[in-house]
């Protein structure tokens, strides 16, 4: 069933008080109304607002299924930590003034924690994407495996790219590809697949691509004791990764893609004349 607009609007700011400036709330939470003129969101740790999801949330709109938005009362200031499309729709309801809207405040709580609980909620909106819900655990610090990806990404030099990619030379877009080589290689080799990345294509879009970025991976793993660093600077800075790309996706062979494009990795490099070979190693 459908709720229109023609049902009722949210209050005008001027037909409810305001709670007192210095009111003080204690956990786990206390319901207030607040006007939206007194809240903060657009934190680093959230999604922006999607007008698609917010005019979805005014063709559904039922005031019996309006729960409170979340806001943390911090540094003098309430922080919207979930509920910033319902926001949006009751504004737009309204002309785009000012809205009373119902919160439940907790304090106490840390930028970071307030990230944390923005990754767990599944409260009235769309699901977090894979981007998003990890962007929330790296601003929270409380997932380590996350938290020492991007650590061992940027002492690299490179950005992983987990709010718009922009497409910049040493920006890594890739989440999913980017963790399981994480997985896959542990510290030491992550970092040195990394290095290798940057010292050989210098941060090309191209070269961070989750096609690269899996068959390096692979390749890394199945000859981390037997691969010379500067041989392979040397060998593959002289492909781009484009053509790995290329080549790798008209490889029918295997079902394994990191398969493909490591195999392209691996014959550019044992490609020069001279110098020791590496012998084929891949299962599959």
């Amino acid at each position: 069933m459908s709720y229109r607009r023609k049902q009722s609007r949210p209050i005008p700011k001027q037909q409810t008080l305001l709670p007192p400036a210095k009111m003080s709330y204690s956990n786990p939470g206390t319901i207030r109304t607040l006007s939206t003129s007194q809240l903060t969101s657009g934190l680093p740790y959230q999604r922006t607002v999607k007008q698609q999801r917010v005019d979805e949330i005014i063709r559904e709109w039922n005031d019996r299924k309006l729960t409170p938005v979340v806001v943390s009362f911090r540094d003098g200031k309430f922080n919207v930590v979930d509920g910033q499309n319902r926001i949006a729709a009751m504004r737009q309801m309204a002309g785009g003034g000012d809205v009373i809207v119902p919160c439940i405040i907790h304090t106490g709580m840390t930028y970071e924690e307030e990230a944390d609980m923005y990754a767990k909620l599944d409260t009235d909106k769309a699901p977090l994407t894979l981007r998003q819900h990890t962007k929330a655990l790296v601003e929270a610090g409380t997932d380590a495996k996350v938290t020492e990806v991007k650590r061992l990404v940027e002492e690299v030099g490179f950005t992983w790219a987990l709010t718009e990619p922009t497409g910049e030379p040493f920006e890594i877009a890739p989440v999913r590809t980017l963790i399981n080589a994480y997985r896959l290689l542990g510290g030491a080799a992550f970092s040195r697949m990394l290095a290798l990345l940057a010292k050989t294509w210098r941060g090309a879009p191209g070269s961070t691509k989750a096609a690269i970025l899996s068959g390096m991976a692979l390749f890394v793993k199945t000859y981390e004791t037997e691969l010379n660093d500067s041989t392979f600077i040397k060998r593959l800075s002289a492909v781009t990764p484009e053509e790995i790309i290329r080549r790798g996706k008209i490889d029918f062979s295997t079902n394994q893609a990191a398969l493909r494009f490591a195999r392209v990795i691996w014959d550019r490099y044992n490609r020069q004349r001279g110098g020791r070979k590496l012998p084929y190693r891949f299962k599959g």
